[in-house]
């Protein structure tokens, strides 16, 4: 299916560094093509930020690495191999952890999926030095949130967040904490995603769970065309603005059973998501797409959805864990434009219930809690209004 037009018409406003980096990432370009394809008067270190910003610098260093020396910096290949080699300990400091995590939570019987972190690096690449990831992803069964926070304490993690009020399941997906010596971070998860849209239960997904191993450890993780339908969410919702996340998209495609990923996406939804990251990931990366998906390719919805990630791909922009202020009205207006009507209606829903910012805000006896439902818009404008004065970022909700 020819994308590649989407590609073409932002190619004059794409930067050449961006373009080059792009074919590094192409694992079917040999060495030869990228020293003939490397671009005169190349701005080298911008090419660092780029890879530093979209998280694919283990990638581009490896590549690079393959160029001739004449090529490359020596200064350039340095920093991109300290970072490399950071990364890779991070990785395993984050592999010791989940490896800790898994055995304490089996311990107290609680199931546990691990959606990121080493884990996906093994599952999509094979070696956890290749991908980067600041954190561990855990999905639970939701009655078991609190036992696992429990457990998870004992191991010396901290919630990063009080908890004031009792809606706080209603009115998020996960809870985050942190080790208080060495600071690794943990987010629990009891829902994918935070669209309040349909879903599989997590007895279902443990059903397809897929089982990985690390570092002689098996531990598990979404199902193939489950982990498809996470990842385009989440990608979707933070508008692909680092390529690491379709670079993702690019190593799950060829493990698909498509028949099978058509079912999920018509049945849970997700569809517009799934066509948009196949898309961008056809046009950027030149990956073959299976004919049976196509037609998600095709909608109107996806290629608008598309389009519009191509303004944060293009750029070095921000959009978590707030928008920068350069580009909060057009990602507000993506955001709206990725819901449908019935997840625009939960989120508008959502927005008006009182969370525990609110009660650390304006502390209110626990008979009184009513009124922040009533406060809540006050409280929310006076914080929109603080962050704006303090920083060019937009306000947390």
């Amino acid at each position: 299916m020819k994308t590649r037009g989407i590609l073409e018409r932002s190619s004059s406003t794409m930067p050449k560094e961006l373009v080059f980096m792009l074919r590094l990432l192409r694992e079917e370009v040999p060495a030869e093509a990228l020293v003939r394809q490397c671009p005169p008067q190349l701005d080298w270190n911008l090419l660092v930020r780029l890879a530093m910003h979209h998280r694919v610098f283990p990638r581009v260093y490896l590549r690079l690495k393959e160029l001739p020396k004449r090529l490359v910096p020596d200064d350039i290949l340095e920093a991109l191999r300290r970072q490399y080699q950071s990364n890779t300990v991070q990785m395993l400091h984050l592999t010791r952890e989940m490896s800790t995590i898994q055995a304490a939570l089996e311990k107290s019987g609680i199931r546990c999926l691990f959606l990121k972190g080493p884990s996906l690096a093994m599952q999509l690449y094979g070696d956890v030095s290749l991908r980067t990831s600041k954190d561990l992803d855990l999905l639970l069964h939701q009655d078991e949130v609190e036992k696992a926070e429990g457990v998870l304490k004992e191991l010396g993690y901290i919630p990063e967040e009080e908890r004031v009020l009792a809606n706080w399941k209603q009115t998020s997906h996960h809870v985050s904490l942190k080790h208080a010596a060495h600071a690794a971070q943990v987010e629990i998860h009891w829902r994918l995603n935070p669209h309040f849209s349909k879903a599989y239960s997590f007895d279902q997904l443990w059903s397809r769970r897929s089982a990985i191993s690390v570092s002689g450890q098996t531990v598990y993780g979404l199902g193939h065309e489950d982990l498809l339908g996470y990842l385009t969410d989440h990608g979707a919702r933070h508008g692909w603005f680092r390529l690491r996340w379709l670079m993702d998209i690019v190593k799950l495609t060829p493990r698909l059973d498509a028949l099978l990923l058509e079912h999920h996406l018509r049945e849970q939804g997700g569809e517009h998501y799934a066509g948009q990251a196949w898309i961008l990931a056809s046009a950027l990366f030149y990956v073959r797409i299976p004919v049976e998906l196509h037609p998600f390719m095709k909608s109107t919805k996806s290629r608008q959805l598309a389009a519009m990630a191509l303004h944060y791909i293009e750029r070095i922009v921000q959009l978590n864990p707030v928008p920068e202020k350069s580009v909060a009205w057009h990602y507000n207006r993506y955001l709206i434009a990725l819901m449908d009507g019935k997840q625009r209606a939960a989120y508008f829903r959502n927005k008006l219930l009182p969370n525990s910012r609110d009660a650390m805000q304006l502390p209110l006896p626990r008979e009184l809690h009513f009124l922040y439902y009533v406060l809540r818009p006050v409280l929310w404008s006076w914080r929109r209004l603080q962050a704006l004065s303090k920083n060019p970022f937009a306000g947390r909700n």
